[in-house]
């Protein structure tokens, strides 16, 4: 056999030399120190305004802490970050919106747990999260109802009225039920319900989660029956009781038609515009 190389031989050196493991360049510890000092001190310089801006603010509670037990009127949040950013404009689906707003609560909120924190309060937040993170400069289109003219509105989120609960509110309210004239104690629901709450379908198939005791009896099974078997007066209360106390932000605004002069009110949307910038 020939003592001169093949191709295959010089090919199996070329790749034995290649996978040769080249030691990087060593920066000497002095320079790493210099260099890491001189990009904080750039980043303060840079960020200094935006520090001032971003820190954790009080806000005062629709439900005043008395829907959670040893929690005072008032919580702290904050604005989104950069990070924050990135989870919104990372949603493709109705199910990325929720998960992203679970995500948000837990990172820009502090004082109640997530879980607990009843929906009136989680609604406000919501609202306040937006104003101090985009500004409360909020853009909607709201549609007459006499002429169906679309109007071009710009609501100021902070000026929008609050109603609080009153001093003695509780998270559980008893109401005496109109037709059967049974005494029914009523939970506020909390976002840990969110699941039973996404269509009036799933609300009234679920309604008796939200119902503590009726007279005497707390059975489960009770509960359910009851309300299949009671009038749509009763069940109406019920449902008025858990989910229409009026407490939270004021979110009817009124506005008059550009084109018929109607003077009149709209729902506070939540539109394209509610996580960007006013």
């Amino acid at each position: 056999m020939t003592e001169e190389k093949t191709i295959l031989d010089l090919a199996k050196n070329h790749m034995a030399e290649s996978t040769t493991q080249v030691p990087p360049a060593q920066v000497p510890a002095s320079n790493q120190i210099k260099e890491d000092a001189s990009v904080s001190e750039a980043l303060d310089d840079l960020l200094s305004k935006v520090s001032a801006k971003s820190g954790w603010v009080p806000v005062k509670l629709p439900s005043l802490g008395k829907y959670n037990e040893g929690t005072g009127d008032t919580i702290e949040i904050r604005p989104f970050n950069f990070e924050d950013e990135k989870i919104l404009r990372s949603v493709t689906s109705i199910t990325d919106i929720k998960s992203a707003i679970t995500t948000l609560f837990h990172r820009c909120t502090r004082g109640i747990p997530y879980p607990e924190m009843s929906l009136v309060d989680k609604g406000y937040l919501l609202y306040k999260l937006r104003e101090v993170s985009y500004g409360n400069e909020y853009p909607i289109e709201a549609e007459c109802a006499t002429c169906q003219e679309k109007n071009e509105l710009v609501v100021e989120l902070d000026k929008l009225g609050t109603t609080y609960v009153e001093e003695d509110a509780s998270p559980e309210i008893s109401v005496t039920l109109p037709d059967s004239e049974v005494e029914a104690v009523i939970r506020i629901p909390r976002t840990s319900d969110d699941v039973y709450l996404e269509n009036p379908k799933l609300i009234m198939d679920n309604l008796w989660r939200f119902v503590v005791r009726l007279g005497k009896y707390d059975e489960r099974t009770v509960i359910q029956n009851f309300l299949a078997k009671t009038s749509a007066r009763d069940a109406s209360v019920i449902r008025e009781t858990a989910f229409g106390s009026g407490v939270g932000l004021d979110s009817k605004v009124r506005f008059k038609c550009i084109r018929c002069g109607n003077d009149q009110a709209t729902d506070l949307p939540l539109n394209e515009n509610f996580f960007s910038v006013s």
